[in-house]
């Protein structure tokens, strides 16, 4: 099921009114949080005490290491994320089977997006290595940035593939015509505190024998986990403004 884009000249976004809907969604709702969250967090560390034994075995560990890390935090870390956003607009709690409904047109969501943001990196980084170095080196970074805004903007394709109506890039994008740049404070504001948090504790962590990695690690991914639940309230807010309600009640009047 595919859903429409609103009319142009929706309202404009209330930057400061998103961010502290997003947050208190989060802290109301923390005990919820964490038990939805806690056994796709287990996982995903699990995959990357795996991964980090992989890399000792060469280039070919190094790659098959770094594959088993991206595949564990995207198929797993996309269940914790599509449980929060069918929570915060349809009303859905942890139940049933492990997977929720949503899991898989959401992953593919990210396979587009993702995808497409590797995909112009590797023409970015094949740009970079051709000289002149002082033209392209700047290129590549204007084209770097250039791909986390789009990245950014087409964000909502998330909530909408999370509660099965999925929609493609290009509708993702006229949702937020004329609202990119205070989406784009509001992602920062939502996401850059656990940012500075997660390297504190990789800083903290760099001091402490090597054996204590796994508990850091965990401290690490809780606060991602933290800051991604936020970050989710803030698009599932949005997409229930921008594009309406999405719940089955309103779906059926």
């Amino acid at each position: 099921m595919s859903t429409s884009p609103p009319s142009a000249g929706a309202a404009r976004i209330d930057i400061a009114d998103e961010i502290g809907r997003a947050y208190r969604a989060v802290i109301d709702n923390v005990r919820l949080v964490v038990e939805m969250a806690v056994i796709p967090l287990l996982i995903v560390l699990a995959a990357e005490l795996v991964a980090l034994f992989l890399r000792g075995g060469g280039i070919a560990g190094q790659a098959l290491g770094a594959l088993v890390e991206m595949v564990g935090f995207l198929v797993f870390g996309a269940v914790y994320v599509v449980r929060w956003h069918r929570y915060v607009l349809l009303g859905d709690r942890v139940s049933g089977g492990f997977i929720p409904p949503g899991w898989a047109p959401f992953f593919v969501a990210g396979l587009k997006v993702g995808g497409l943001v590797v995909l112009g990196w590797v023409v970015l980084v094949v740009i970079a290595v051709v000289p002149p170095h002082l033209v392209t080196m700047p290129l590549t970074v204007a084209g770097g940035i250039a791909l986390t805004l789009a990245a950014m903007r087409v964000s909502l394709i998330f909530p909408a593939a999370a509660i099965e109506r999925p929609v493609g890039l290009s509708t993702a994008w006229d949702w937020i015509v004329g609202n990119f740049w205070r989406l784009f404070v509001c992602l920062v504001v939502c996401y850059l505190p656990f940012v500075v948090v997660e390297v504190i504790v990789n800083a903290i962590a760099g001091v402490f024998p090597a054996l204590l990695w796994i508990v850091f690690e965990a401290l690490r991914l809780a606060v991602s986990f933290a800051g991604i639940a936020v970050v989710a309230a803030l698009l599932s807010h949005l997409y229930r403004e921008i594009v309406g309600d999405p719940s089955p009640s309103a779906a059926a009047a």
